[in-house]
């Protein structure tokens, strides 16, 4: 019987953090309590759990690596039943979206649910658009609704359809690429507006590879992004341009109360 389970999860803009608090909520109507770990925040597991659910944003077809990685040193070669979970904008989960339940397969686990969860598009300036709120809102209430969908398939032993045999050759070649593209993103795309940066450094203190080096309101970014544009959506006073233009980031706080 499942008593105590574990969110573990990597988020850029907070989607997928909102969800992980989602599935929290919905497992405590079933008596069963989850603990939810941030990847960023925790260096490794301190107790044992009876499941896991793993979740990650979706970066050229893959989670992001520092969430692989954190799972290759962390979680324990046993047979526990899990759920991954990877945001995005689409609407649609992609069969070939397997790198990460594959890894979990080869550690011993036993993946139950392996999906996709549509959220609010946050990566927009050069090939896409900011939604607009109102269809932010509506993508925002879905999303318990999906939850609760996979929470009753997950109790209820109701198995994704995965493919283990599908080669993820391909897909990891593309995001190794993406990575080597990535590095100097920041560097290439982002700066600082003084008048509006009150030196908080929060965009220095969250940046997941520690990229990022400020002082005095000036702005240093070294060849270690990963294109989770954290710090350009998190900056509360909206400092961080976009090509030296003013950027309107997503901050879902702004959508949901909680």
């Amino acid at each position: 019987m499942l008593k105590n389970g574990a969110v573990i999860f990597f988020s850029g803009t907070g989607n997928t953090k909102y969800v992980a608090k989602l599935f929290k909520e919905r497992f405590n109507k079933e008596n069963i309590n989850i603990e939810i770990i941030d990847i960023q925040k925790t260096e490794k597991l301190n107790k044992e759990y009876d499941f896991y659910i793993f979740g990650g944003p979706i970066h050229a077809e893959m989670v992001p690596k520092i969430l692989t990685d954190w799972v290759i040193k962390n979680i324990p070669n046993e047979p526990k039943k899990c759920i991954v979970y990877h945001t995005l904008a689409g609407d649609k989960h992609s069969p070939s979206r397997i790198y990460l339940a594959k890894l979990l397969k080869k550690k011993g686990l036993d993946v139950v649910i392996n999906t996709s969860i549509k959220m609010p598009n946050n990566y927009y300036h050069r090939f896409f658009k900011r939604e607009k709120d109102e269809e932010i809102l509506n993508v925002l209430k879905l999303a318990p609704n999906r939850v609760d969908e996979i929470v009753k398939d997950f109790i209820n032993d109701k198995r994704s359809d995965i493919n283990y045999k599908k080669s993820t050759i391909a897909f990891k070649m593309v995001y190794d690429g993406f990575l080597i593209y990535a590095r100097k993103y920041a560097k290439r795309n982002f700066s600082v507006d003084e008048k509006k940066c009150i030196n908080c450094k929060i965009c220095e203190n969250e940046c997941p590879t520690k990229n990022i080096y400020m002082n005095n309101k000036k702005i240093e970014f070294f060849n270690k992004c990963i294109g989770c544009e954290k710090c350009i959506h998190r900056c509360p006073t909206n400092a961080i341009l976009y090509g030296k233009k003013p950027f309107i980031p997503y901050k879902i706080e702004q959508y949901i109360k909680r």
